[in-house]
């Protein structure tokens, strides 16, 4: 098990980020890429492992929630029924498990204990 000291809030601050990114597309994803340029170097074992996580983690879902848009855009805009289906999945599946995944993460990291993401926590490695 990996520990974190006590002064890098590194890991915190990532999984933080994450979970704002979430619900605020764009502008905590370049808040996230910021972190890792200007701490990655300098943090723990443990801090790399959150940030290389939340990263992947919010890199896709900012790509599912831009290639959503996308797709709404290009085919019927916002004023029609699959803009609201699409809209609703994302907001309804997508989103509660990338949460779900961030919460337990965070409190992980709050905690100085590692934790590895469902699925993409192989990836990140």
């Amino acid at each position: 098990m990996i520990k974190q000291s006590s002064e890098d809030n590194t890991a915190t601050f990532a999984e933080a980020f994450f979970i704002a990114n979430l619900l605020f597309v764009g502008v905590f994803y370049l808040a996230l890429w910021m972190l890792y340029f200007l701490r990655y170097k300098q943090t723990s074992l443990l801090g790399r492992q959150h940030l290389n996580q939340t990263l992947l983690a919010s890199s896709l879902s900012t790509m599912i929630f831009l290639a959503i848009n996308s797709y709404i855009l290009i085919t019927s805009n916002y004023a029609s029924l699959t803009a609201l289906f699409s809209l609703e999945i994302y907001f309804m599946l997508i989103v509660p498990s990338f949460l779900s995944a961030g919460i337990i993460g965070f409190t992980k990291a709050v905690k100085g204990l590692d934790f590895s993401y469902p699925l993409i926590g192989q990836l990140s490695k």
